[in-house]
């Protein structure tokens, strides 16, 4: 039976302490994977660290990072690198999404966070990575993005502008590496009930006078095709699958994981 197995690598993941980027660092180390956590949240990370260790077998570690911090980025990737002995996978998962609002009315400070960590911080932990792929002439990059990146939306308008950026970075740096030996690939995911995203639920059903549920069926289930939330591990596998050998002759490319959203 063909399985996906990573075992013995050593992945990365940015912002392995939140929603999805736990469910990618359980998944990864279900496949065999060693892991390393980058997280603002050091303590949260090392919680996640101890629970796929425990229940997987896996070495894993937690680090704090800020990757809108060139100089930090460069010493946790080293520190990563000498724990480690190597690394060959890194999933890009850390983000920011500020309060929804449409681009006019979002201020320019937020407008140059969001890039500064969903663009430039994809972008400096990529160099970072590259800087110890590229001499072996191997690697694989999967960059989280979102189907917001796709179709563009009104309410975060900023935040669908910085993941579609990371759509053509991925499309981009997979061109300028492909015959190094480096794979670059991404997820966008569609509905996923997170933290970031109950908030809004509990925005929207006052505004529209509906019950959560009612307000979740409205902005997110009626516009999938299956009508079925995506979960954690659906973003997980894809990762997993992307970083493996089966996908050894993909890269440049996005994967939808939205349950029909959106279609391309």
């Amino acid at each position: 039976m063909i399985h996906i197995d990573l075992t013995g690598q050593v992945a990365i993941v940015t912002g392995g302490a939140g929603d999805i980027g736990s469910g990618i660092v359980m998944c990864l180390a279900e496949c065999g994977a060693n892991v390393a956590i980058t997280d603002l949240n050091l303590e949260l990370a090392e919680i996640r660290a101890k629970e796929a260790a425990e229940k997987y077998g896996v070495k894993t570690k937690a680090y704090k990072l800020d990757i809108s911090m060139e100089e930090e980025v460069s010493s946790v990737f080293a520190e990563i690198n000498k724990d480690f002995s190597s690394f060959d996978i890194l999933v890009n998962g850390a983000g920011y999404a500020s309060e929804g609002k449409n681009y006019y009315e979002t201020s320019m400070d937020t407008a140059r966070k969001t890039v500064d960590v969903n663009l430039h911080g994809t972008g400096m932990c990529i160099k970072a990575a590259l800087d110890y792929m590229l001499p072996k002439q191997s690697g694989k990059i999967v960059n989280i993005a979102s189907i917001a990146g796709r179709i563009g939306t009104a309410g975060t308008a900023n935040y669908s502008i910085s993941k579609a950026a990371i759509i053509a970075m991925t499309q981009s740096i997979a061109r300028a590496h492909a015959k190094e030996g480096i794979r670059v690939n991404g997820v966008c995911p569609g509905y996923i009930l997170t933290n970031m995203w109950k908030r809004g639920v509990e925005k929207y059903s006052k505004l529209l006078n509906k019950t959560p549920e009612e307000t979740w069926k409205a902005l997110a289930l009626d516009n999938m095709a299956t009508g079925r939330a995506q979960e954690v591990e659906d973003i997980g596998y894809a990762v997993c699958f992307l970083a493996s050998d089966l996908a050894k002759n993909i890269t440049g490319q996005c994967l939808n994981v939205c349950g029909g959203a959106r279609f391309n």
